[in-house]
């Protein structure tokens, strides 16, 4: 499917596309094929040389938390040789006054030895067997008994059956002061010589305190963003190099677990765990690859900016020789479309190579004048068939009456002192003329109303100023070519099919309405009375038969005023002025019925019919 997919896009390509589209395919896949496994292989070696250094790091991280495992391993159990101290622990009654001073006295000795030696410890706690609690802060700051006693890691520690301990990192909130920080605790169940409980020793530090990496290890650490936790052996965090370093606060790491996107290996990361403290301790390290891949960068940025050139030059060299070859292949083309158009006249140059396509634009040009000669035959002859066709028409509704025989009738009546009839011919002429002498001549709208109206003249005399002729054109359209003889026939059946009240009378309106297109629609319409709606469609589907050339023949003398007229009129529009300039008629039971005719709105349009 795909296949037949990519063949068909191919197939429906222009040539010059193709010829570009086959160059680019055979020139830029290797190029493309051979940076990408450059790059890979270079990639694969960064990563693999990343896992080393990750391995190393790790291992020296272990060996450093094995080391402090050990360092206080023995710092809390030289608790159990302070003889003193252990006795303060073990008593269980109410001390003295002098007691108090001298177990406050001893144990602050104790307290400074610790501070001197691990200068990193912050806070150093004695839990006596009787639950009595001694500390000492490097800060300002004390320790709060009663919250501390509320902590559930020291409730887990009095449950534990392991001498040393190391807690996950906790808050301060047992603190007076620094509630806010963190801290881990450091800390072993004193047990005397026979097995007995004899009370605790607890070791508050900063969890940055835990790993002391050399500065070459950090430096790479920071210049690789590599991430290090450390848990317990239930998975509660001890460590996190984010909180140590300060990137991350130690409280958004406590509450959100921080380090849980560092239990399992992802793509964009290389992930190491190692164990230590005899699998009590687990220290985890991530190094993101986007920073290790970082040293092969350039080797990317210089592969692409050399794929682009290439494609810079390669795209040049195709277009100009794509367009040398295609050139006489788009000017057929042109010319082809322009014969389409109906333009016969304009012919292609022939290429001054003698090639394939050089005959092919030849044979092509003698094709093209061999089909214009026969086109002007047919074209010509069809003319002088319209021509003849139109005079036909022309000549169904011209009088075969003289009007200078209508003007010695007239004279005659003059004599006779007949003044109403000597009018009526002279109108009556004056049509005539009108409708004999616009052959070679302009007719406009204007020269059609005042026909219309002479015919309205002589039907008011007949029927008593039965009708009213309301003209609303503007000047433009009245003096707008248009060919003879249209208006009167329409009024004329407004007359003989909508005036059937003599009581009352007949108001006729020529209106207009512009088009987008530019054309003008006239629209002729009349108060009496309406044709059925079947009666239009029927007139409508007679005036189809003009749009489409057909010639109508009809037997029903009736309908010859009406119906042959409108047909008449139909088909010299189209003669004139095209298919799109039609007639139509409908019926409107409000205004009566309703004549629309088409005309372009043009000033300069000879009426060649008369």
């Amino acid at each position: 499917m795909i296949i037949s997919t990519i063949r068909r896009r191919i197939g429906e390509m222009k040539l010059r596309n193709k010829l570009m589209f086959s160059y680019f395919v055979a020139s830029i896949i290797p190029t493309i094929v051979i940076g990408v496994t450059i790059y890979h292989l270079s990639a694969k070696s960064v990563e693999d040389a990343s896992r080393e250094f990750a391995s190393m790091y790790i291992s020296q991280a272990t060996t450093n938390l094995n080391d402090f495992v050990d360092r206080y391993n023995r710092s809390t159990r030289s608790v159990l040789l302070e003889t003193d101290i252990m006795g303060i622990l073990n008593k269980r009654n109410p001390l003295t006054m002098e007691e108090s001073i001298e177990t406050q006295t001893m144990i602050s000795r104790y307290f400074g030895r610790v501070s001197m030696e691990y200068p990193e410890v912050e806070t150093v706690m004695l839990v006596s067997a009787g639950g009595t609690i001694y500390h000492y802060t490097k800060d300002p700051d004390k320790v709060n008994t009663d919250r501390l006693l509320e902590q559930v890691w020291y409730k887990r520690i009095q449950e534990s059956e392991t001498a040393l301990f190391i807690t996950p990192v906790h808050d301060k909130s047992y603190y007076g002061k620094s509630k806010d920080d963190a801290t881990f605790t450091v800390g072993r169940i004193l047990r005397n010589y026979n097995g007995s409980y004899a009370g605790m020793i607890l070791l508050d530090m900063d969890p940055a305190h835990l790993i002391n990496l050399n500065e070459d290890f950090l430096m790479l650490g920071n210049r690789y963003n590599i991430k290090m936790i450390i848990t317990n052996d239930e998975g509660e965090l001890i460590y996190h190099s984010d909180g140590a370093t300060g990137k991350t606060a130690w409280k958004d790491i406590i509450a959100d677990k921080y380090f849980a996107d560092l239990s399992g290996t992802g793509k964009a990361n290389i992930v190491l765990s190692k164990d230590a403290d005899d699998g009590r301790l687990r220290i985890i390290t991530e190094i993101p690859l986007k920073n290790l891949l970082a040293t092969i960068s350039n080797i990317k940025h210089v592969t692409i900016w050399s794929i682009m050139v290439f494609l810079f030059f390669i795209a040049l060299l195709s277009i100009l020789f794509s367009y040398k070859i295609t050139k006489p292949v788009l000017n057929l083309r042109r010319s082809m479309k322009q014969v389409e158009l109906g333009n016969y006249t304009s012919l292609i140059q022939t290429p001054l190579a003698n090639d394939e396509i050089s005959n092919l634009v030849k044979s092509y040009n003698k094709m093209i004048v061999k089909i214009k000669e026969l086109i002007e035959d047919v074209y010509l002859a069809g003319l002088k068939r319209k021509q003849a066709q139109f005079l036909a028409l022309q000549a169904q509704i011209n009088p075969h009456m003289l009007y200078n025989t209508l003007e010695s009738i007239r004279m005659r009546a003059v004599v006779k002192e007949q003044d109403d009839i000597a009018e009526m011919i002279k109108i009556l002429a004056r049509m005539f003329r009108h409708s004999l002498g616009k052959q070679h001549k302009h007719n406009l709208v204007m020269h059609e109303v005042e026909y219309a109206a002479n015919f309205l003249f002589l039907q008011n005399i007949r029927y008593d100023n039965r009708f009213v002729l309301d003209v609303r054109l503007s000047d433009r359209v009245l003096d707008t070519s248009i060919i003879p003889l249209v208006f009167q026939p329409i009024i004329e059946n407004s007359i003989k099919h909508g005036f059937h009240n003599y009581e009352s009378q007949l108001h006729i309106t020529i209106e207009e309405e512009l088009t987008e297109s530019g054309d003008v629609l006239i629209r002729i319409t009349d108060d009496g009375f309406s044709m059925t709606a079947d009666k239009a469609l029927e007139i409508n589907e007679l005036l189809c038969l003009s749009d489409s050339g057909g010639m109508y023949q009809s037997t029903d003398e009736g309908n010859a005023d009406g119906g042959i007229g409108l047909y008449n009129i139909a088909e010299r529009l189209r003669l004139q002025y095209g298919e799109t300039y039609v007639l139509r008629v409908r019926s409107d039971e409000e205004a009566g019925t309703v004549v629309e005719m088409r005309i372009p709105l043009q000033d300069d349009i000879e009426g060649e019919l008369s």
